[in-house]
C-alpha cells in the first residue's frame, strides 16, 4: 500500500480537469466570466508549512487568457 506524505493540506476541493466554471469572490475577475480548468501546478510550496496542491490553472473562454487561482475561488457552472 502506498503511504502518501504530501496531501491537500488546505482542504480545498479542487475541480476536475476540463470542468467549466467561473472565478467568484475576487474583485479583479468578473464573476460571470467562464473558464475551464486545464492543469494543476506540480507544487504549491511557497512556505515550509504550505504542503499540498490547492490551486489550478484555468483558461478563460472569452480571450484564451491563462491564469492560476486557488481552488476555493472556482465555482462550477
Amino acid at each position: 500500500m502506498l503511504k502518501c506524505q504530501r496531501q491537500n493540506f488546505h482542504h480545498s476541493k479542487l475541480p476536475k480537469p476540463s470542468t467549466i466554471g467561473c472565478i467568484v469572490g475576487l474583485s479583479t475577475v468578473h464573476p460571470r466570466r467562464k473558464c475551464i480548468v486545464i492543469a494543476y501546478p506540480l507544487c504549491d510550496n511557497v512556505h515550509p508549512y504550505s504542503i499540498g496542491i490547492h490551486s489550478c490553472w484555468v483558461r478563460f473562454l472569452d480571450n484564451g487568457d491563462i491564469q492560476r487561482f486557488s481552488g476555493t475561488w472556482f465555482q462550477e457552472v
